[in-house]
C-alpha cells in the first residue's frame, strides 16, 4: 500500500574488515570522512571529484575554498596533523590503519565543481598519513564533468549538470574503482542490476541526519544466500538522491554490474532535499549536523555505521 514503509535492511553474513566506500563531490568527501572516521573497517575508498579530511573547517566560505584550490584553503599535510588530536581522543579510529588503504581518486579536466587542486589535497592528505603510493591511483586525464562516469550513461563525458553520471566512451568508474580496491574480479554482469529498497527511519532522527524515509541496497544471490560478502557504500553528490535522479546513481552508475559476481553487497544511503540540513540534498562535510561531523559520534557517520553492523548482523 501506499505510504508504507520499504522493508527493513536485512542482515548477512558480512566481513566487516573489508567494505569500501566511494562517492561524487560533497560524497567523496564523506567518503573520505567516513573513511578516517572507522579505517579499521574500511580497506579503501574511491573518491570522485573530492577533497581532503576537515578541509572546511566549518566555515561555508572555506569551503568554496576547498572545492576551487583558491589561496586560503589548507593543505593535505596539516589537515592530516588535524586529525591527529581526534584520533587521539577516540573520536576518530587510529590513523595507523590509514596506510593499508587502497585509494581511487578521479578528477575531470572539465569539472565545474570540484578542481583538480581539491582532488590532489586529498591525495596529499593520504600521503601525509603514510598510504603507499602503489596504493593510490589518481585518474585526471578524462575531459569529464562532474559525475560518475559510467558506459552508456545520459550524460556527454563533459557535462556538469543532472544526474551528474557521465559517459566518456568505455571508462567504467565502477570497475576501476572496485578493481583498485579489492584486485582481480571477476567480470561484470552483462545487464544492470537494480537496488532494492530499505527502510532508512531507525538509522537516526531525519531532522538531525536529513536522511530520505528510504534507501538503496544491491545484495547479489550469492550474498543473499548466505555466502560471505564485503560491502561498498556509495554516497551520491548534491542534487543526485534518488529522490531527484531516479535510479541514475542506484542502478546507472555501473556499481551493482561488477558486485553481483563478486560477492559485494552496494549500499547507497540516501539524503532527501525536504529534510537535508542542506536543501539540495549534499553530505555533511562542512558541519551543518554539528561540529562532531567528521567522527564517528556524527549524525551522519554514525548512521551509515549503524547501516553497516545492520548488513553484518551487529545490531
Amino acid at each position: 500500500m501506499a505510504g508504507e514503509p520499504a522493508p527493513p535492511l536485512l542482515p548477512r553474513k558480512v566481513v566487516i574488515e573489508k567494505t569500501s566506500a566511494s562517492g561524487l563531490a560533497a560524497g567523496a568527501f564523506m567518503a573520505l570522512q567516513f573513511h578516517v572516521a572507522h579505517s579499521t573497517e574500511i580497506t579503501g575508498v574511491g573518491l570522485v571529484a573530492g577533497g581532503p579530511f576537515l578541509c572546511a573547517a566549518e566555515n561555508p566560505l572555506l569551503a568554496a575554498s576547498c572545492m576551487q584550490g583558491n589561496a586560503l584553503w589548507p593543505r593535505g599535510q596539516s589537515l592530516y596533523e588535524a586529525a591527529q588530536p581526534l584520533a587521539a581522543a577516540g573520536a576518530i579510529d587510529p590513523l595507523d590503519r590509514l596506510p593499508e588503504a587502497q585509494v581511487y581518486l578521479f578528477s575531470g579536466r572539465a569539472d565545474m565543481v570540484v578542481n583538480r587542486k581539491a582532488v590532489e589535497e586529498a591525495e596529499a592528505f593520504y600521503r601525509a598519513a603514510r598510504v603507499p603510493a602503489n596504493r593510490i591511483r589518481l585518474d585526471a586525464g578524462l575531459e569529464a564533468g562532474n559525475g560518475f562516469i559510467s558506459p552508456g550513461a545520459p550524460n556527454d563525458c563533459n557535462a556538469n549538470r543532472s544526474p551528474y553520471v557521465n559517459a566518456c566512451g568505455d571508462y567504467d568508474q565502477a570497475g576501476r574503482i572496485l578493481s583498485h580496491i579489492y584486485g582481480g574480479l571477476n567480470p561484470p554482469a552483462p545487464d544492470l542490476p537494480a537496488a532494492s529498497p530499505f527502510d532508512q527511519t531507525p538509522f537516526g532522527d531525519p531532522e538531525r541526519t536529513g536522511l530520505a524515509p528510504t534507501g538503496y541496497v544491491f545484495v547479489p544471490p550469492a550474498c543473499a544466500g548466505g555466502s560471505a560478502c564485503a560491502v561498498h557504500i556509495v554516497f551520491h553528490g548534491c542534487r543526485q538522491s534518488a529522490a531527484e535522479v531516479g535510479d541514475a546513481v542506484t542502478t546507472g552508475a555501473g556499481f551493482n554490474r561488477w558486485a553481483a559476481n563478486n560477492n559485494l553487497i552496494v549500499l547507497y544511503p540516501q539524503l532527501s532535499p525536504r529534510r537535508s540540513a542542506d536543501p539540495i540534498a549534499c553530505w555533511d562535510w562542512i558541519g551543518t549536523t554539528g561540529t562532531d561531523y567528521a567522527t564517528k559520534g556524527g549524525a551522519q557517520i554514525a548512521a551509515v555505521h549503524a547501516m553497516l553492523t545492520t548488513l553484518a548482523g551487529q545490531r
